[in-house]
């Protein structure tokens, strides 16, 4: 079952960016000076086919599972 998501611009303002499908979790990495930073990232489908990777932190599922 693909669930409906919101992608928050800055989720603690609660500004929404857009709304897709999620279709998995993934992984990122960002380099710095120390090394590699990993962090989670969510799989998103926008209306118009583009697929999006926000950080996890920024997607609400806003569909119910039952």
């Amino acid at each position: 079952m693909k669930r409906k998501v919101v992608v928050f611009k800055n989720y603690k303002k609660n500004e929404i960016d857009c709304e897709g499908i999620f279709h998995a979790f993934g992984v990122a990495y960002e380099e710095f000076d120390n090394g590699p930073g990993n962090y989670s990232t969510a799989i998103i489908e926008l209306s118009d086919g583009t697929v999006i990777t926000p950080s996890a932190d920024l997607i609400k599922f806003i569909d119910i599972q039952k």
